[in-house]
């Protein structure tokens, strides 16, 4: 009977969703009575009125955190703003529950697989991470044994240390952990204070226990069930591991019979504070509430506050003790701002305090209400770590703080992410817990490793996946910016918080990255092997948290701000035409089978336009979550719409009007909706609060489709046919899928890839191309004609193959070769034939590049189209570099420059080349590169350099090092910790508008086998703009050594080559008629041969590297030799 019980009070007291973190200061001076709870809309409307007189853009504003709280609660929230009771939760539990064990036959199997993060490397954030980690505990019978604890992914266990971590509360609905104790006696019995005390992501349901290590949970005595009770510090008292505190809300509760019953045992806020007990003696404790220090002598029968030394008033504080001095007490406050208060030491266990620090500001943000920790040596209680946005540390006991880890630099030994929550030593470890996961150092935070891998705790936003296969795909993470999965690892190439994600259909390389509020774009060509440069938002609008950013079936992109915008040429262009009056676009849905239809919403409206966005009709008034078009039929549309009584709607008829189709669904959020094709019954499924639901043209009612699939919150849902997988993403789980159902059509050819283009290499000896597609008969019907439409930029061309492929055949078909001049090229390809029932397989489009050679001892003006170089930025999409005459601050006067703008200033978060032609050094000596610059660029963030390639682009490394007359800064993030975050360690930045002319030796590449190439690098961060860079008068020049040669004269050889002084020329039947030497500045050296001029003896000539010049019958060779 009594687990009976237990599930009960599980049932009445699951999962309560309320209020914001009452520190917060928009939060802290609402007045309620009886304490009754605050509407959604209530909190939005002083957070929006604290931030009329606050820089929400300002690094730990707080702004954030309250965003993000807002996106993951507004729909669980009813019809008058409240949030989901745990009751209703729980009724929607059992529901579903009993959907399942009553699911009809007609639904298909489901079978989630986890898909990550589990691991990631970082490609081009400026903050990796993976995911947020509140609490981390270590068994105290086993320090291999490790916990910790999410804010929305429940609790994880790690048996080795760290290295490998497995979830352990999957079957129960979504929980946070904020509190974990391990019995020191016995450790399978595990206690856990649910929630999220420091952001809210999930509301706290009281003191969970385990007594088998983990793996089944029941509730104690200490439920809440209410929407505004958090839980924090949990501890055990060693002596009698029966008696247990736990930090809540509403002051610390005790229980003596191992969590049975619990007691009320001191009043107030204390959740967000500590309670430690005195080494060596349990039964003395401490705590802190948000802004007083108690103790108890009895633990914590009774409680006595102390006040001497310590600030009248705060809005958080933090202690901790150490084994290294039983008597030390520290504790860390934050003032009514949420800023920096002062540092407070005890050295007579509590009995008073002083003050040590107040003036050094290790907060560096007002967000202590969002991310604070306090830890001290176990071994030297002068050692004391404090975190908010960064690590730092006191060797003094306080007194000074150097700061030890920095958020923006991910390559930095001791990094650990912005925003630290948590900071304890366990033994000689120093544990970390902070917005990016959990970090360990063993050397007193000289290094920290990284222990987050294969914990898969990301919170997502949004995640696209390719059209050709499902093992490519880009998300948004809350925290930690953007995560693209291409060749089974996960690539973390962006920062902030990654938002709403696309990839281009016709290009499953071509990933689109939004940060919130659409303020920069981030884009990659190489599924996010690096980021390749990105976009500002339009006019500097600021979108709503989570912009919408969508692809067309062409690959065109489009988002919504204020106006519905479309990429072209690197910018935003606004595609309406009137005034839409909707406030900020909401969504954007593109019918998959007709671009010109285009639905969005905003403020309570859908919107219809049937000319790509150029005007607008209103169809229908809702607030609507999610909309999907039928994947062949543009006059189905599904919509869902917000909060916990939300519905699932279907019209039939353009939108004109909906019905609804909600039967079977619970009363809890449904996020997202999506339609699957290629399947005659029309499967639908639907993202909710508590994971998917399956409907189709069989069925009369929603049913679970969540086999292995954990209770959390599915945030978006895609489908790719062609591996018949549906992907999942969740808010604190990651990303998951399972097995669709997908039947082959009659008709359907699929383009599988372009091939014989290199996207990789800059091609310098041949204009010459001639593509090559491979693709697949994916029908049931044998294909005998295909028409291939294709371009070369906006040149169109036709091919008509004739053949034979058979059902499941692949085959490669050549195009006809063509010649294209020097240029930056994106080929496009679609293949049609009768009948085809698939469309959205047909079109691959590819990037290349072709050069040409350079002229030595050519100066290039600029002045004609003759003249013209490359240019391209990363992204390979557009180019920022602009031919032309600048009229800025930096003036050319009437000469053609090249310029990263030719008015105005330049934009932000732009990486863009200028690309030379490709240079023949084999027979040059003394060759040199000179040109004009003159640049204005915001100092130690944007930057200029240049770059060479000796492969044709496939590997470029920067050419030269900070000196006089070439770049003036040595600067990396690694040296400078807090800006430069763009530098390479040799650059050009800051101001000089005068057009200087600079020079380098390029010795290093005389008689180089390979051609080379340069490329000037413009860099730009993602705020602040100058005048920009402007090229002019380019040349290399130097020495040629070479007149004719012919196949055999080049074949000669020369050995040893290094040599001590004696090289052998091995001739062959070649006659030598004469041997010249010159040295790298291309002067004639004296040197002894012998009679036949096939041994020469350089023992009287000084160490370095020369050139042989070879002649016979009027033609010559030239070799590079080596002497040592």
């Amino acid at each position: 009977m009594k687990k009976t019980l237990l599930f009960a009070l599980l049932i009445i007291n699951f999962l309560g969703f309320g209020q914001f973190v009452p520190s917060a200061p928009w939060v802290k001076d609402i007045k309620k009575d009886n304490n009754q709870e605050i509407s959604i809309d209530e909190l939005t409307s002083e957070f929006n009125n604290y931030w009329l007189n606050h820089d929400k853009d300002k690094k730990g504003s707080g702004y954030k955190p309250y965003m993000r709280w807002e996106n993951h609660w507004r729909n669980k929230t009813n019809s008058q703003g409240y949030l989901i009771t745990p009751q209703e939760m729980w009724e929607a539990f059992n529901l579903k529950k009993a959907a399942r064990n009553n699911s009809s036959s007609s639904v298909p199997t489901s079978i989630w697989e986890p898909v990550g993060p589990l691991n990631h490397i970082n490609t081009g954030s400026w903050s990796s991470g993976q995911g947020r980690v509140n609490v981390v505990y270590v068994d105290p019978s086993n320090e291999n044994t490790i916990y910790i604890g999410t804010p929305a992914g429940g609790i994880w266990k790690s048996t080795t240390g760290g290295t490998n971590w497995a979830p352990l509360s999957d079957n129960l609905p979504q929980i946070g952990v904020s509190g974990i104790a391990v019995d020191p006696t016995n450790s399978d019995i595990i206690y856990i204070a649910t929630g999220d005390k420091d952001a809210s992501d999930s509301y706290s349901v009281g003191v969970m226990k385990s007594t088998d290590g983990g793996l089944t949970w029941n509730t104690t005595g200490l439920s809440f069930t209410n929407t505004n009770t958090f839980a924090g510090d949990i501890v055990i008292n060693p002596t009698n591991v029966n008696e247990l505190l736990v930090a809540t809300s509403d002051g610390i509760y005790k229980t003596s019979n191992a969590g049975t019953t619990w007691s009320q045992v001191r009043t107030g806020s204390f959740s967000q504070g500590s309670i430690r007990l005195k080494p060596n003696n349990p039964n003395t404790v401490y705590a802190v509430s948000d802004n007083r220090f108690v103790r108890s002598t009895n633990f914590g029968s009774t409680f006595t506050t102390i006040t001497t030394g310590l600030p009248s008033s705060s809005s958080r504080m933090l202690l901790d003790v150490t084994p290294a001095d039983e008597n030390v007490i520290y504790i860390l406050s934050a003032d009514n701002s949420s800023g920096f208060q002062g540092m407070y030491k005890s050295t007579n266990g509590g009995n008073s305090f002083t003050t040590t620090n107040t003036t050094t500001d290790v907060f560096e943000s007002n967000q202590a209400w969002y991310d604070l920790a306090l830890a001290v040596s176990s071994t030297n209680a002068d050692e004391v770590y404090t975190g908010c946005l960064n690590v730092w540390r006191s060797l003094n006991g306080g007194t000074s703080f150097t700061k030890r880890s920095n958020w923006s630099s991910p390559t930095s030994p001791r990094y650990t992410h912005a925003d630290i929550h948590f900071l304890r030593y366990f033994g000689d470890k120093l544990f970390c817990g902070s917005d990016g996961g959990i970090y360990v150092s063993a050397d007193n935070s000289n290094s920290f490793t990284d222990l987050t891998a294969s914990a898969q705790i990301s919170q997502f936003y949004k995640i696209a996946v390719s059209k050709q296969s499902a093992s490519k795909m880009v998300g948004g993470l809350q925290d930690n910016g953007g995560h693209a999965l291409s060749n089974n690892q996960w690539k973390n190439y962006y920062g902030a918080d990654g938002m709403d994600t696309a990839i281009d259909p016709t290009n499953s390389n071509l990933f689109y990255g939004f940060i919130q509020n659409g303020g920069s774009l981030y884009i990659s060509t190489n599924a996010g092997n690096s980021s390749s440069g990105g976009v500002g938002s339009p006019n500097g609008e600021s979108g709503n948290w989570v912009t919408p950013l969508v692809t067309n079936s062409v690959g065109e992109v489009y988002a919504g701000y204020s106006n519905l915008y479309k990429l072209e040429s690197g910018n935003w262009t606004q595609q309406n035409t009137s005034f839409l009056g909707i406030g900020n676009i909401e969504l954007i849905t593109i019918d998959p089978s007709n671009d010109n239809n285009i639905y969005i919403s905003g403020n309570g409206q859908l919107l219809k336009s049937t000319d790509k966005g150029v005007t607008f009709q209103n169809l229908f008034d809702a607030s609507i979550t999610s909309i999907a078009v039928h994947s062949t039929n543009s006059d189905i549309i599904y919509i869902t719409t917000q909060g916990t009584n939300g519905q699932v709607l279907k019209s039939v008829n353009g939108g004109l009007d909906f019905t609804s189709i909600s039967s079977g669904l619970p009363s809890i959020g449904k996020n997202v909706i999506v339609h699957q094709g290629r399947n005659a019954t029309n499967p639908l499924f639907v993202g909710t609060s508590l994971g998917v639901y399956y409907k189709d043209d069989t069925m009369s009612q929603w049913q679970p489709f969540d086999s292995g699939l954990p209770n959390v919150s599915v945030t978006d849902l895609e489908i790719n046919l062609e591996d018949q997988k549906i992907i999942a993403a969740t808010y604190g789980r990651g990303i998951w899928q399972a097995a669709i159902e997908v039947e082959v059509p009659q008709n359907d050819l699929k383009v599988i890839e372009i091939m014989n283009l290199s996207s990789t290499n800059i091609e310098c000896t041949s204009s010459l191309v001639s593509p090559q597609i491979s693709i697949k008969n994916s029908g049931a019907t044998a294909i005998n004609n295909v028409d291939f439409n294709y371009s070369y930029n906006d040149s169109n061309y036709q091919y008509n193959w004739i053949g034979t492929l058979n059902p499941n055949q692949n085959s490669t078909i050549s195009l006809p070769e063509i010649s294209l001049a020097k240029d930056l090229y994106n080929f496009n390809i679609n293949a049609v034939v009768s009948n085809d029932e698939v469309s959205e397989n047909n079109s691959l489009s590819k990037s290349f590049v072709l050069n040409t050679s350079g002229t030595l001892n050519e100066l290039n003006t600029f002045e004609t189209l003759d003249d013209k170089l490359l240019s391209y930025d990363e992204s390979g999409l557009f180019s920022t570099w602009q031919r032309g005459t600048a009229n800025s601050v930096i003036n050319s006067g009437t000469n053609n420059v090249y310029a990263s703008n030719l008015t105005g200033n330049y934009d932000d978060n732009r990486k863009a080349f200028l690309v030379s032609e490709c240079y023949d050094f084999a027979q040059m000596v003394n060759p040199v590169m000179t040109f004009k610059m003159a640049h204005d660029l915001e100092e130690n963030w944007d930057i200029l350099y240049l770059q060479y390639t000796t492969d044709n682009g496939a590997h470029w490394y920067r050419l030269g090092e900070m000196a006089s007359n070439w770049y003036n800064s040595d600067r990396t993030p690694e040296t400078t910790g807090e800006d430069c975050t763009n530098c390479v360690g040799g650059q050009w930045t800051g101001t000089n508008t005068t057009l200087t002319e600079y020079s380098y030796s390029l010795n290093s590449f005389s008689g180089y086998p390979n051609k080379v190439i340069f490329r000037f690098v413009f860099h730009s961060d993602g705020s602040v703009t100058g005048a920009g860079v402007v090229v002019d008068d380019f040349l290399v020049s130097g020495t040629s050594l070479l007149t004719t040669t012919n196949f055999e004269l080049d074949k000669l050889a020369i050995y040893p080559n290094p040599s001590n002084g004696i090289f052998n020329i091995s001739a062959g039947n070649i006659s030598i008629d004469s041997v010249d030497l010159f040295d790298m500045t291309g002067k004639k050296i004296d040197f002894k041969a012998n009679k036949e001029k096939t041994v020469i003896d350089l023992n009287a000539v000084s160490d370095g590297v020369y050139f042989v010049k070879i002649t016979s019958n009027n033609q010559s060779t030239t070799k590079k030799i080596i002497k040592k």
